[in-house]
């Protein structure tokens, strides 16, 4: 089913179910020194989900969101299907939490197990993107040379 976004899903917290995932320290290789605010490993646990979910082939849409609550990094997910929130729970492990105002709600640690787990389901990232958006600032930082050369 469909990726949805995330306010889409948020804003009717009654009809879907809400699994949360901590970011461990071991999580992806740890932090690096070169991004102080990890938005590395949280963007990349967030397509890593993204690709799980898609690759389980839920039966309803699901919306992912990152996070930062206080001094930790999160991956939001919400589903909307009962038997999708299952799966989800039986991959992750975690435990089960007072649901408020969600259908249901999990806690899970994403851990670097958790992360070998979810890659085998995903598949690694696809790079190609990140190439063409490479080679795009490349040629763009050549062009912006030769234009202050030419004056």
């Amino acid at each position: 089913m469909p990726r949805l976004a995330w306010t889409d899903l948020a804003s009717s917290p009654g009809t879907a179910f809400l699994l949360v995932g901590e970011l461990t320290p071991c999580f992806a290789g740890g932090k690096r020194e070169d991004d102080p605010f990890d938005s590395a490993r949280l963007r990349f646990a967030a397509n890593l989900l993204v690709r799980t979910c898609s690759h389980l082939k839920l039966q309803g849409p699901f919306a992912v969101q990152p996070s930062r609550e206080g001094n930790a990094l999160v991956i939001q997910c919400a589903v909307t299907e009962a038997h999708d929130f299952a799966r989800l729970a039986e991959l992750m492990g975690g435990r089960e939490i007072e649901a408020s105002e969600w259908c249901g709600h999990r806690h899970f640690l994403l851990d670097d197990a958790k992360h070998e787990a979810l890659l085998a389901i995903a598949g690694p990232p696809d790079g190609r993107g990140a190439g063409r958006r490479a080679r795009a600032a490349a040629r763009e930082s050549d062009e912006q040379r030769y234009r202050w050369g030419q004056d």
